[in-house]
């Protein structure tokens, strides 16, 4: 299956990713660069907002059509509201689903390579926020 990463500003970001991750999300900007996306086929990982504060989401697609969409949290985290500013006027998730840019890049890294997530974040099924 073939990859492909980009971002608000390019429809394509060459890989490989231990120079292009790091290089790429450095760019991430709630104005006018808020979100990247590596998709493999119809599965993806995603992440908008800012350095400071970004929510990183996954999405995969079941032989059947359907979908699960989770968000990675850190489970030491509040579950209070939080805003996360995108170009679109952002998203609202929770204070714990509020990463910063490195979490980004460690998830997104570790999903290109097959490993296993950070062990110090979880991840919290929304599908239902999407149906």
């Amino acid at each position: 299956m073939t990859w492909k990463f980009r971002c608000e500003w390019k429809g394509e970001i060459p890989l490989p990713p231990a120079y292009t991750f790091p290089q790429a999300f450095n760019y991430l900007n709630p104005e006018t660069n808020s979100f990247y996306i590596l998709e493999k086929g119809n599965n993806y990982i995603q992440c908008g907002g800012a350095k400071e504060k970004c929510a990183v989401e996954l999405r995969e697609y079941g032989e059947d059509g359907t979908f699960r969409h989770f968000v990675f949290f850190d489970p030491a985290g509040s579950t209070e509201p939080e805003m996360i500013p995108m170009s679109n006027g952002g998203v609202t998730r929770q204070k714990r689903h509020c990463l910063h840019i490195s979490k980004a890049i460690q998830l997104f890294t570790a999903y290109f390579n097959g490993e296993p997530w950070p062990a110090e974040l979880e991840m919290e099924d929304i599908t239902d926020q999407f149906k």
